[in-house]
């Protein structure tokens, strides 16, 4: 162990694994602080990965060389591609995880990182060497120094557990919450506020009669998050686990109603704000007092578990009340429960005191990432970690910022959003957020984020190759399909077919895959031999021990073992194929937002002076110019964006500024 470190991370969730494994695989020594080693990226609540946008940014995280995607993979018991109706910028992959094996293997990877220790305490206090923070005491008084600190605290910042009328001190049921460092922190000016989140009751499934309820299947062919090419359990042949449906009635909605009084988010003991898009089962009878139903989501924790989890029945309501409300349920007559639900109430800080890279505005030195940011998930936690850890290291080495724009990646809108914007509930991402998600796509993250993953040290040799080489032939086959014209005689029975009019002149393949009912699959025979070879050759890249630090980890992962002479063979091909089809068909929307991005990347460059008083151009409006002082935006195009400042006073300030 050592004295003093490069960075220090508090906290070893999912923010925490991600922030202490980047800084640490750049070059910066990393010391990651956590309560409970055996709790490491612990799943608190569903466990699950992706989902719609939120498997967006997983595939982001992947791509510029961080390690949410390949541990969901290792442990993944169902994958489903969501939206697969709608247009491939809504596309979104999710997988139901074994919570134990999540876990397990994210502390394989923290355990056998180079540059980086663990240790296992509470952060009780921050020592101060004039504005920064210098070091960090934990509760069995040991000291750790460092250049700089990542907290990562998740929702453990004076912790409060409700179950009816029941309160506690926790972090996480049953666990300690962390008490002092949010004082330590607003003494120094950090502003800081109370939210809320909860969790549903986790259930016996040998008690439920499934009969009765609609089973969920994985997809047939399942994918998976990470752009390395091997396969995870399930595309190995291990068999998928069912998720099921249940509904609610109106006879467990009088047993609920019949208890709100009871309800300390009605009462107002709980103070926090709670999220809008997931409400406990209480606020959505309340909000949506017409509807006689709610749909339940039954999903298993694990593969060798009877424990599952009741998305949608998220409650703060007393247990009795629960429990009398869940045997109303069809099929849950006689279930057995192994923990109730509750809702938790913690701090977090206002995430406008943060620059673009999430350091702080009040003290220098120090980085936010994750729930403490206001945001909710795995996914945007894990994220704001990636994100932190790259900026902390080059903080701490003298190099450039790193930055992601909103034209690049669902990560540059998460942040972009939260250091802008704030937030007046927990933060969840939605493909809504995103007004360049045709270009944002789940197929595309390794083409628009891995180059730069390795230029900053995050992607290894091995993902760059594979991601280079597949892009090649990405532009290979583009090519190949505006120039081939397949004879009428060979495309028009097979148009027929595909019950599309045949063709009275000949057309190239791009353009007759612009035809709704035509895929590339059915159109691939034509391509010519030498590029299909070509294409082919691309998923036989050598598994080269040498060059692949990623791939080496996973195949050392426990239960991957027998995994690792595996290679996913089809993968990129599978991969290319789709890229290819999604840029055909779309390349008229993807033209016209690459297009306005060039716009708006324009007010990008019309840079802001960092201590400017905005109260001194009195054309602006009141609002905006308090707005605009309290945010300090650096550009025109990051002023834009703030609640309160409207087009007009956008145009102020460009005529200010003589542009």
């Amino acid at each position: 162990m050592r004295e003093c470190y490069d960075i220090i991370v508090v906290g070893a969730g999912h923010a925490g694994c991600e922030a202490a494994m980047a800084a640490s695989k750049m070059g910066s020594s990393v010391l990651l602080i956590t309560m409970d080693m055996g709790k490491i990226a612990q799943m608190s609540c569903n466990p699950s990965i992706g989902g719609i946008a939120k498997g967006q940014i997983v595939r982001e995280i992947d791509a510029l060389g961080g390690y949410s995607g390949i541990v969901t993979d290792s442990s993944t018991i169902q994958f489903r591609m969501l939206n697969r109706s709608k247009g491939p910028a809504m596309w979104s992959p999710r997988a139901q995880c074994d919570r134990i094996v999540y876990s397990l293997h994210w502390r394989h990877i923290l355990e056998n990182a180079c540059n980086l220790d663990i240790w296992a305490d509470t952060v009780v206090d921050f020592g101060f060497s004039e504005s920064n923070i210098s070091e960090v005491l934990t509760s069995t008084g040991v000291k750790f120094k460092a250049k700089c600190f990542i907290v990562t605290a998740g929702t453990f910042l004076n912790g409060k557990i409700f179950v009816g009328q029941t309160s506690g001190v926790g972090g996480r049921i049953s666990e300690p919450s962390s008490d002092t460092l949010t004082k330590v922190l607003q003494d120094r000016g950090v502003s800081t506020s109370r939210m809320k989140t909860g969790t549903p009751p986790r259930i016996d499934v040998r008690s439920v009669d499934l009969s009765r309820l609609i089973p969920q299947y994985g997809d047939d062919n399942p994918a998976k998050f990470s752009f390395l090419n091997f396969n995870s359990p399930i595309q190995a042949g291990v068999p998928q686990k069912l998720c099921y449906i249940a509904h609610t009635s109106p006879q467990v909605h009088d047993i609920l109603k019949s208890a709100f009084h009871l309800s300390p988010l009605f009462s107002g003991k709980i103070v926090g704000i709670g999220p809008r898009y997931c409400p406990s089962i209480e606020d959505k009878l309340r909000t949506f007092a017409d509807k006689d139903s709610h749909q339940l989501f039954l999903e298993p924790e694990g593969w060798n578990t009877n424990e599952y989890y009741l998305q949608g029945f998220s409650s703060s309501l007393p247990f009795d009340v629960q429990y009398n409300a869940l045997r109303m349920v069809p099929g849950f007559e006689n279930v057995h429960v192994y923990r109730p639900a509750y809702a938790i109430e913690y701090d977090y800080f206002d995430p406008t005191q943060l620059h673009p890279t999430l350091r702080s505005k009040v003290i220098p030195n120090l980085f936010f990432a994750g729930q403490v940011n206001g945001t909710t998930g795995y996914e945007e936690a894990a994220a704001q970690g990636l994100y932190a850890g790259v900026n902390a290291h080059n903080f701490v080495h003298d190099k450039e910022e790193f930055i992601l724009s909103r034209d690049s990646s669902y990560i540059g809108v998460l942040v972009d959003d939260l250091v802008t914007k704030g937030v007046d509930e927990p933060y969840r991402m939605f493909t809504s957020r995103a007004e360049y998600r045709i270009l944002l796509r789940q197929d595309n993250a390794d083409y628009r984020l891995t180059e730069l993953g390795y230029k900053i040290g995050l992607a290894d040799n091995y993902r760059y190759s594979l991601c280079d080489r597949k892009y090649n032939n990405f532009n290979r086959l583009s090519k190949e399909l505006e120039v081939t014209k397949p004879s009428l005689e060979d495309i028009n029975p097979v148009l027929r077919v595909k019950g599309t009019s045949p063709l009275d002149s000949v057309k190239s393949l791009s353009s007759l895959l612009l035809r709704p009912q035509l895929k590339l699959k059915d159109l691939y025979s034509y391509v010519p031999r030498g590029t299909k070879a070509s294409v082919s050759r691309l998923c036989k890249i050598p598994y080269n021990p040498d060059l692949s630090s990623d791939l080496n980890l996973y195949f050392s992962l426990p239960h991957i073992s027998y995994l690792g002479s595996i290679l996913r063979n089809d993968s990129i091909l599978s991969e290319v194929l789709d890229s290819v089809e999604i840029y055909v068909k779309y390349a008229g929307y993807i033209d016209r937002e690459l297009q306005l991005a060039k716009k708006i990347k324009h007010l990008e460059n019309l840079e802001i002076p960092e201590n400017f008083d905005y109260s001194k151009v009195t054309s602006l409006s009141m609002e905006s110019r308090l707005k605009l002082n309290k945010h300090r935006p650096r550009n025109i195009a990051q002023a834009s964006r703030i609640p309160g400042v409207s087009p007009a006073d956008i145009s102020v300030l460009l005529v200010f500024f003589g542009r």
